[in-house]
Parts: structure tokens; C-alpha cells; sequence
């Protein structure tokens, strides 16, 4: 179906216009007590002596000018959701990540039902005296960083931090923040991992109730001290069959506690509102603005029709002599294609159970709808029959609960689908 002129102006440029004046923030804090031997983050080993002061309190004040500065190249008036990650957030000092709030604040409205979490690692807090401190100023959702609750696992990890240190902290962190507000991170697929091991780690971590679990399968990236380790045998992973079993196991096992996935990594209490609807900000679409080392942003700068891809600085202290003498750091600003921000869009909103949204894809693009795209395609109808794809009532793009499941390997299909669309029909990209 093709959409008239009429429907273009009503729709898409009215929702264009409100989604550029909407947007979501990220601060990265880089710095962490230990370097895990599987992250591939940009992070750096926190400076323990007087030195270590000075770095807090100059990071501070770059985080915030860089705030400043950035806000200045936007028409955003409205934040709905903050989000402090790492490196180790909770390794910044309280008062830095209250002033950084309130920063934002001054500089623009941030919805009264905003979301505001930070990322805790267990090692990192005098547990609940800093959780209330989080709580008075205005964090209202916490992610705990648990990984696993083995604790020769933890230390092959390199994680500075016991199975006991994170049932603390997210006990604290369930008595401090109350409801629909605790995540927990959890890995799978780690060594020594057996689908035993991981079922009855599952059971353990339910056992306390958390509101919100995520589970991401460990994936040694090239650079990693992990990654060295496995190529010389000296740590072994679960074999791929046994990596998909616990997956599989976990989505079971996570049904059975009353918990839904609504993205393939992410699952919520199920009739609660414990879903991040930061993330959720990212997989639709919504303009999000990285403040911080090596940050990411996706935002329309003020007065433009087209979004800007950009990258801060990695190195910290590089980061901050820019921010100083620039007022930021962007050492990569990318004007993006229509069909680079529909790439984005298909590959992260069909991760989630909403799928690629009709609404969400009119924005980007108001002249073909999904259908149009996708339905004609052979490679597509393939999916469709065999169980992997559907539409749904408005139109939007889904991929099954089967689909979930592999859905890395539909995506590539689905692509291609979209890039030999633009080419067939000669569309600007």
C-alpha cells in the first residue's frame, strides 16, 4: 500500500517533529577497581591513591560541560529516562551522579515518570547507605551486576566481587528502591558452566525476586585476556548445543516464575512495569544522547531533517582535554541515510516482542509501509512459513516466540530484503 501526500503531512511529519524534541541520555563512567577478563568496554582500571580524587572531580566537570554543550546542538525539551553505565557508574562519587541529575534538569524537562538507573557492581557500594542516597536524589531503578553466583566462576571472570557481595547488594537494593525498580545481570554459557549448574543458578537468583532479569551469552571478544585464554585451552566454554539448551532452559524456567521476555535478552515480571523503557528508547528508535568516553549518540541536531550519528572520545584523559578546550568531544559525527536509521530500527526493534512498529518505521519512512517492503520478498515468505515471522494487526513486523530464538540469523535475511528494495526501486537512501 502506498501512503497519499495527505497521510505523509498528517502523520510522519508531526511525529518526526515530536520525536525530535524528545529524547533519552546515557553518561558513561569508564573507570572500574578490576578489568574482567571477558569485557570488551570501554573501561580503565580506577586510579586507588589521592591522584584518583583529582580524576573524580575533573570527570565531573567535563560530564557536565559536555551535557551543556551537546544540549546547545539539540531542540530536545523533554527526557524521559537517564541511564548511568560503565566501566563502574557506582565507583563515581554520590554527589557527582546528583549534580549530573540535576544538570539535566536545569537544562531541560525531564518527565516526572522518567526513568533514572544506574549500573551497580557489588564491589563498588557500601550497599544500603549509598542505595539511599541513589534514592533520595532521584535514581529510581538499579541493575545489579552479578554475572554469576559461583565464585570460581566470578574470579575466572575476573570479577573483584563474591556470589555473597551481589546477594547483598541486590537484597539492599530490593528493600531500598520496592518495586518493578531491581534488575539483575546474569551470564550464561560461562566455563565450567553445565546446564545443571545454570539451572539451579537460575533458581537461586528467582528465589530472591527480582524485578527484572537480563540474560546475555558470554561472548569472548578478540583482545580479551578470555579470549587468549581460550584460544590456549586453558579455559573451555560450553559447546554451542549446550549454550542454546540453557538458553531454552531459561526461557522455561523464567515463564515459570511469572517473568515475560519482551526482548531476547531482557525479561520483566510479568502485569508489572519493571520493563526498561531506556532500552526500549533505543530498539524504536527514539533520539538518545551519549555523554562520556567512547559514548554513542543518535539525535536530529536543532533546525535538521536528518540524524546525526556520533561517537565521544575514547580515552579519558584524551576526552577530557577536549571537552575542556572544545566543550566536547566528538571525535566522529556521521550525518545517517534514511536507510542507515531503518537498519537500525529493523535490527534492534525486531530483537523485542513488539517487533519493527508500523508507527515507528512512518516516521523514517512514510512512503512504502513494512508490508510494502517485506511481504513480496521469497526469502521472507520463507520465514513467514516457517513459523519465524508474522504481522500483526497494525502492520508491524514480528518475529514468533520460534523466531525469538534465532533471530541473529533472520536479521541478515531481512536486511538484504530492505538494501535491495532501495536498489530496486532507486529511493535516496
Amino acid at each position: 500500500m502506498r501512503f497519499s501526500s495527505t497521510f505523509f503531512s498528517r502523520c510522519s511529519t508531526d511525529m518526526l517533529e515530536n520525536l525530535k524534541t524528545e529524547a533519552t541520555m546515557y553518561f558513561h563512567w569508564p573507570f572500574c577497581k578490576n578489568i574482567c577478563t571477558f569485557c570488551s568496554f570501554n573501561k580503565y582500571k580506577k586510579v586507588e591513591n589521592s591522584f584518583g580524587k583529582i580524576i573524580d572531580e575533573r570527570m565531573e566537570k567535563c560530564l557536565i560541560k559536555e551535557t551543556e554543550t551537546i544540549f546547545g546542538f539539540t531542540g530536545i525539551k523533554k527526557i524521559n529516562s537517564i541511564y548511568f553505565g560503565g566501566g563502574t557508574p557506582s565507583l563515581a562519587p554520590t554527589t557527582t551522579i546528583s549534580r549530573i541529575i540535576n544538570c539535566v534538569k536545569q537544562l531541560t524537562n525531564v518527565d516526572e515518570q522518567a526513568e533514572i538507573t544506574i549500573e551497580c557492581n557489588p564491589s563498588s557500594l557500601s550497599m544500603t547507605q549509598t542505595l539511599e542516597e541513589y534514592f533520595k536524589f532521584g535514581i529510581n531503578r538499579v541493575s545489579v551486576g552479578v554475572q554469576s553466583l559461583d565464585d570460581g566462576t566470578l574470579k575466572v571472570l575476573g570479577r573483584d566481587h563474591s556470589a555473597n557481595d551481589s546477594v547483598m547488594l541486590l537484597k539492599s537494593a530490593l528493600d531500598v528502591f520496592g518495586s518493578d525498580a531491581v534488575s539483575v545481570d546474569l551470564l550464561f554459557r560461562k566455563p565450567g558452566d553445565t546446564i545443571q549448574s545454570w539451572k539451579n543458578e537460575l533458581n537461586e537468583i528467582l528465589s530472591y525476586k527480582p524485578h527484572h532479569i537480563s540474560l546475555y551469552e558470554l561472548t569472548p571478544e578478540r583482545g580479551t585476556p578470555l579470549f587468549r585464554q581460550l584460544q590456549s585451552g586453558t579455559v573451555v566454554l560450553p559447546n554451542e548445543d549446550d549454550a542454546a539448551s540453557m538458553y531454552i532452559l531459561a526461557l522455561e524456567l523464567l515463564k515459570e516464575y511469572g517473568f515475560e521476555r519482551y526482548e531476547i535478552s531482557n525479561f520483566a515480571r510479568a502485569g508489572s512495569c519493571a520493563q526498561s523503557s531506556h532500552n526500549m528508547s533505543y530498539w524504536n528508535g527514539t533520539q538518545y544522547v551519549g555523554i562520556g568516553p567512547g559514548a554513542h549518540s543518535r539525535f536530529f541536531p536543532l533546525g535538521a531533517n536528518s540524524r546525526e550519528s556520533r561517537v565521544q572520545a575514547l580515552d579519558p584523559k584524551s576526552w577530557q582535554d577536549l571537552v575542556e578546550r572544545n566543550g566536547h568531544a566528538t571525535r566522529l559525527c556521521r550525518q545517517q541515510s534514511q536507510i542507515d536509521v531503518l537498519s537500525e530500527l529493523v535490527a534492534t526493534s525486531l530483537r523485542t516482542t513488539k517487533g519493527i512498529q508500523q508507527k515507528r518505521w512512518l516516521i523514517f519512512q512514510p512512503e512504502y509501509s513494512l508490508v510494502d517492503v517485506f511481504e513480496q520478498a521469497p526469502s521472507i515468505q520463507i520465514l513467514f512459513l516457517s513459523g519465524n515471522l508474522q504481522w500483526s494487526v497494525d502492520g508491524s513486523l514480528q518475529a514468533t516466540e520460534k523466531g525469538l530464538n534465532v533471530v541473529d540469523s533472520i536479521l541478515p535475511n531481512i536486511l538484504t530484503v530492505l538494501n535491495e528494495f532501495y536498489e530496486k526501486n532507486k529511493l535516496k537512501v
